[in-house]
């Protein structure tokens, strides 16, 4: 049987590995549909991690409550600079904001 614990341990490592796997496949990817379609990913996957991150918080933990949900809204602004803007040295910036979303909330995560 697994307890509680053990559940939880192997969801933050799930978390960890596809977390890890989204960046690497980012900034390491040959095509540009790959890098695309892995940014759109790991944006909506930042925001996931902070809303695991404000779940996993009493509600008497306001600063970790809004710390999370800041870690979010860089993946939201991530989106919405890649979705208005077509320079390519947006794209960079987007790709930036998100990485620092989903690593920020990983760490977050696991300080928690």
């Amino acid at each position: 049987m697994l307890d509680g614990l053990g559940a939880l341990v192997i969801t933050f490592m799930v978390m960890s590995v596809i977390s890890v796997i989204g960046v690497v496949m980012l900034y390491l990817g040959k095509s540009e549909k790959l890098k695309k379609g892995t940014f759109y990913f790991l944006s909506v996957w930042g925001m996931v991690v902070a809303y695991c991150n404000m779940l996993s918080v009493s509600l008497f933990g306001t600063e970790e409550i809004l710390l999370a949900g800041a870690l979010g809204i860089l993946s939201v602004i991530a989106l919405l600079i890649q979705i208005c803007s077509k320079k390519e040295n947006k794209f960079q910036i987007a790709r930036i904001l998100v990485t620092i979303s989903v690593v920020a909330g990983m760490i977050d995560c696991f300080l928690l």
